[in-house]
């Protein structure tokens, strides 16, 4: 497993660095990038500086899929830049098919745009030539998302405070050094009121809370990250749509893909965005193998838990 390294990674993503072009130097490894882009995030000119600083890009291909932002401007200002207008296409697998086949090299790298590579990316990769003819690597999640942190309880906030320095002057003898650590907003907040002082919450403003990797002297490592994104009707369609059909269409069935297909097709259902009818007709025409894993009607273990759900609500 490869180590983590001592500085930050956040360092490097918002360090405004200049161009490494690593294909003026090693143009006898050089291969062939592709990207397929509608949008991408605002590290966008960081990643493609990992880029050409890790690869010998011969040629930086892009697939247009109809991008709504300033992703091609940024792009062009690096060499060697191609972009096919994919604006015609509906799926990001047939863009990923096209740009394939634009490649003029023996090998070459297929990215997505918010990736960032790396120190000795290549030379761990390219080592595997001769070892496989189409390989991966793990991913370590760089969480960098803001969300409203909603209360589900009483409990104060914590993190920026501002008060009245007298208003502690029946508190503060009651502190000892003991206990009080991380649950200092439930304490000071508690302990204020029960001395007569007044409490409150400000909510026309607020604050950036960061949650990243610090030096300790305690271990303290994160070792995953939960959010949840909130997505539109029509976007969640598409999604579980894509995703059953596309495994359904292209894979047989394995265990490992089995339950996934049955959740999405579950979502799918609650969405009201299933006819069963026609889909088993196209499961037939398309990969009969999966009929049998499929149900018309939820399994008995969903039906028992959306009863429970709908029990709980009341």
């Amino acid at each position: 497993m490869v180590e983590l390294p001592n500085n930050s990674i956040f360092r490097e993503l918002f360090t405004d660095a200049p161009l490494v072009d690593r294909f003026e130097n090693d143009p006898q490894d050089a291969v062939d990038v592709i990207i397929p882009v509608i949008h991408t995030n605002e590290l966008w000119r960081s990643n493609l500086l990992s880029i050409y600083r890790e690869i010998p890009v011969k040629r930086l291909l892009l697939g247009d899929g109809g991008v709504i932002d300033d992703t091609l401007e940024v792009a062009r200002q690096f060499p060697r830049v191609e972009v096919h207008d994919h604006t015609e296409f509906v799926s990001l697998g047939y863009s990923i098919r096209k740009l394939i086949e634009a490649v003029q090299t023996e090998w070459f790298v297929y990215l997505h745009s918010d990736v960032y590579l790396p120190p000795g990316w290549f030379e761990a990769m390219n080592q595997h030539r001769g070892e496989y003819d189409w390989f991966e690597c793990p991913q370590r999640i760089t969480a960098l998302i803001e969300y409203p942190l909603e209360p589900r309880s009483e409990r104060s906030y914590s993190g920026s405070q501002m008060g009245r320095r007298t208003a502690f002057d029946d508190v503060l003898p009651q502190i000892d050094d003991d206990y009080l650590y991380r649950n200092e907003d439930i304490i000071f907040s508690t302990l204020i009121r029960n001395a007569g002082q007044r409490w409150g919450r400000v909510d026309s403003t607020f604050h950036y809370h960061e949650l990243m990797n610090k030096r300790s002297k305690w271990l303290r490592t994160f070792k995953s990250v939960s959010f949840e994104v909130e997505r539109g009707h029509e976007e969640e369609v598409r999604e579980f749509n894509t995703q059953v059909r596309g495994i359904i269409k292209y894979l047989h069935p394995e265990d490992y893909l089995i339950y996934g297909v049955q959740v999405g097709v579950n979502r799918l259902r609650q969405l009201g965005a299933l006819d069963w009818e026609e889909f088993a007709a196209w499961v037939q025409q398309t990969n009969p193998a999966w009929l049998p894993h499929l149900h018309k009607d939820p399994p008995l273990k969903q039906r028992i838990r959306n009863v429970l759900r709908k029990w709980a609500s009341f």
